[in-house]
């Protein structure tokens, strides 16, 4: 029997109904999703929208939410996509509205890119409800150069924020100098089917002199200066766009007359490709000056989208007319893409026949396609995930863009800065927000692991000659301009490089001091460290112990700056061990050990005590050959391995007490120099974290028994079974557990690494601590 072809369509219907509500069910079954916040409909008509889809595809694990229709309503974008505008901005209400329109929708993530006030609303309160990993990425200025944005609003996000991206460099170090916290330039990408392998030449037979300008124009003013300037040049343009005709007026037969030819809207990308892969040049409008009648939010801060897309996929010369100060200008200059003008007729017509010049259009080319493919969108989007589950970008690509670094603040360190070693913790914690960082290293310690610093270089000598030091920084540091100067030294060679680098740009150089090669041991010799202190003019420990020994050896004054703890895990409630831990007496272990002979002592006391540990850090070793399950079998120790901190602090406030290993300060000592004058700084990080109370196993005499004893978190106990069960047995008293956790209390905010790495530049150009808070602290 043949059907109808009604019939027919009804069947495919049913058919296709039956298929939704099946995806429908899948949906449904997934409890977390990415929520992605913009400002209107995600679609191809914007350029947010645009990049958006091109950045997360077809994903289907994404809540779309906005908070204006500004195309009708058009949203094709994730699974769920909403519209919600709060008609005040009374937080309750906020957060009641977001829930009534959730429902039981749930993020696992958010990745907002805020323009109105209702989509920082938004934002701010799903982060507040969900308290899931927020990254902020800001392609408009809404607040600096334009008041739209209340400035409690715009600190509140980006204080909430893991991590901020900004559009442009010029957004970027705005908003770092205004809300103090580092914002990572991610420009907008290209297309990754579009990215050619080899350079675009530009066709010979084609006109030289006839441009392309694609994309919108933000002002009136800008678009009849261009007329103005284009108008008896002899230069054709044709302009490929859906500019906003609201703010645009202009007649397309009398702006042809000026020698713009409107083309209108390309659907197909590729066709738009190839148009521009066949022009010589393209232009780029902006703000002829910096004031604020000229659209300086869009002008100053905000980076086309186009650029980059040109850049990529047709590597074609870019011309931006206007001001040289603009966002479009300085890209343009600092990546040599091209060139800039004024809107002169006469400039304008030079300008072009620089930009065509055949020699200039190959240098400009070959160094576009050299840019293209960092700036591609392949794999973006788990990148973006990436970098916010790690509050840090996955890698620099876009950093190190160019290696362009203006006002670079110079960090030297022995090696990798990463959360392997203690060092490297709390060198990203005290200066990791410091723009423009140029790191340098001299050792690859931990597999060349570096997360850390806008440019990074790792030298590749070993006891360094001091003329080598001054040739290898000469060359490096070729064309950069450096602000500062800040060495954590552990080798002779950091305070070599760090003495060229003082001598060759005279400014300020600060020293921080955790560890001593010097006093105890002389691995660092004399001579060098009296010239290198002598020229720093800001010094830095740990601890009273290790700058007293330094004071008491150089006659230089030195100041306290502890192993601070972020702010964001500092617990300033009391709190409480688990009943079962603390039944057991159960332990835990943190952080790493730096003596296969300490271990051997712990293992020892634990194991004849009867003691069970559970260990956090690193349990990688070249002496510790055991696995885990090994280690835990022999010792009663049971690694866990190294574990994010927010994580970590949580973990610790559940165990009666953390023990930390130091050392005996006799025979038995094979690292004298980390027992007398170092202050491990995971001990602060469990005072400030969790206050559970510390066992230090090792002699009264170290920095760390001392630091114990001041503030009253712990008790010292030999290594010895007898000696460490009576000191578990005495803090896992309840008394002794609140006394002790009040303590910890007590001081725990003290220890907070808020603001500190603008204290330290503040101080290091000063000559002083700007505020005595440590010295008091430590008194």
């Amino acid at each position: 029997m043949l059907l109808s072809s009604t019939e027919n369509q009804q069947q495919q219907l049913r058919k296709q109904l039956k298929l939704a509500i099946e995806d429908l069910k899948i949906t449904h079954s997934s409890s977390e999703y990415d929520f992605i916040i913009s400002h209107s409909e995600v679609n191809d008509r914007h350029g947010v929208g645009v990049l958006l889809k091109r950045l997360f595809g077809d994903d289907q694990q994404i809540v779309s939410i906005r908070s204006h229709n500004l195309y009708d309503g058009k949203d094709d974008f994730g699974n769920f996509n909403f519209l919600i505008h709060h008609e005040n901005h009374d937080i309750a209400s906020v957060y009641s509205h977001i829930q009534s329109v959730l429902e039981d929708l749930k993020p696992r993530r958010i990745l907002s890119i805020p323009y109105f006030i209702d989509d920082f609303l938004s934002t701010i309160a799903i982060k507040n409800l969900f308290d899931v990993p927020l990254c902020t990425y800001l392609m408009d200025d809404q607040n600096i150069y334009i008041d739209e944005i209340p400035d409690h609003f715009m600190a509140e996000l980006i204080e909430k924020s893991d991590l901020c991206f900004g559009i442009s460099r010029n957004l970027c170090e705005a908003y770092q100098k205004k809300y103090h916290k580092k914002f990572w330039f991610v420009p907008p990408v290209a297309p990754e089917k579009f990215i050619p392998s080899n350079t675009v030449i530009f066709p010979s037979q084609l006109q030289e002199q006839h441009g392309v300008l694609i994309g919108n124009i933000w002002s009136q003013k800008w678009l009849d200066r261009l007329r103005e300037t284009i108008r008896g040049s002899g230069v054709k343009i044709d302009w490929y766009g859906n500019p906003h005709r609201e703010w645009l007026k202009f007649d397309e037969t009398e702006l042809a007359e000026d020698g713009i030819i409107f083309k209108g809207y390309l659907e197909s990308e590729s066709d738009l490709v190839n148009k521009l892969r066949q022009s010589s040049f393209a232009i780029i409008p902006t703000a002829q000056e910096i004031s604020n009648s000229e659209r300086m939010e869009i002008a100053k801060l905000s980076l086309p989208s186009r650029i980059p897309f040109l850049v990529a996929t047709a590597h074609t010369p870019l011309l931006v007319i206007g001001n040289n100060e603009t966002a479009a200008a300085n890209f343009v200059t600092d990546f040599q893409l091209g060139a800039v003008c004024g809107y002169d007729t006469i400039n304008f017509r030079e300008t072009i026949a620089w930009i065509t010049d055949a020699e200039n259009q190959d240098g400009i080319r070959h160094q576009a396609s050299n840019l293209a493919k960092f700036l591609s969108s392949k794999g973006i989007a788990d990148w973006i995930w990436d970098s916010l589950a790690q509050k840090y970008p996955l890698d620099l690509r876009f950093e190190k863009l160019g290696q362009y670094l203006p006002e670079a603040t110079v960090i030297i360190t022995a090696n990798e800065v990463n959360n392997r070693h203690g060092t490297g913790f709390l060198v990203r914690r005290v200066v990791g927000d410091t723009p423009n960082i140029l790191s340098i290293r001299s050792r690859n310690d931990y597999g060349g692991l570096h997360n850390f610093g806008d440019a990074t270089f790792c030298l590749p000598h070993t006891d360094i000659s001091r003329i080598d030091a001054f040739l290898s920084m000469a060359k490096l540091l070729e064309g950069v301009k450096i602000k500062e100067i800040f060495c954590i030294p552990y080798y002779p060679d950091d305070l070599l490089l760090s003495i060229a680098i003082k001598e060759l740009f005279n400014v300020p150089l600060g020293v921080y001091i955790m560890d001593d090669q010097n006093v105890v041991v002389n691995k660092i010799p004399d001579e060098i460290m009296r010239e290198f202190l002598t020229k720093c003019s800001f010094r830095l420990a740990t601890h009273p112990e290790l700058r007293d020994a330094y004071e008491e050896k150089y006659n230089l004054k030195f100041w306290l700056l502890p192993a601070v703890v972020p702010n964001s895990i500092i617990t300033t409630t009391v709190t409480y061990p688990q009943q079962n831990l603390l039944k057991n007496q159960t332990g835990a272990l943190i952080g790493s050990i730096w003596s296969k002979k300490w271990f051997e002592m712990l293992t020892d006391t634990i194991t004849n005590a009867g003691i069970k540990l559970d260990w956090y850090g690193n349990a990688k070793y070249q002496w510790l050959t055991d696995s885990w399950e090994d280690i835990s079998k022999k010792t009663g120790i049971t690694p866990y391995g190294i574990v994010a901190e927010p994580e970590l602090g949580q973990k610790l406030q559940q165990y009666p007490y953390i023990v930390v290993p130091t050392g005996t300060v006799d025979e038995r000592d094979d690292h004298p120099e980390l027992s007398r004058l170092s202050l491990p700084g995971r001990i602060i990080f469990a005072l400030a974290s969790s206050h559970t109370p510390i066992i230090l196993l090792g002699s009264e005499k170290t920095s760390a028994a001392r630091f114990v004893k001041t503030f009253g978190i712990g008790i010292i106990c030999d290594y010895n079974p007898e000696s460490f069960k009576e000191a578990v047995d005495y803090v896992t008293q309840p008394e002794i557990q609140k006394e002790m956790r009040h303590c910890a209390l007590s001081v725990a905010e003290k220890f907070s690494d808020k603001h500190i790495n603008h204290w330290i530049w503040e101080s290091l150009h000063q000559g002083k601590p700007s505020d005595l808070k440590f010295e008091h602290l430590f008194a």
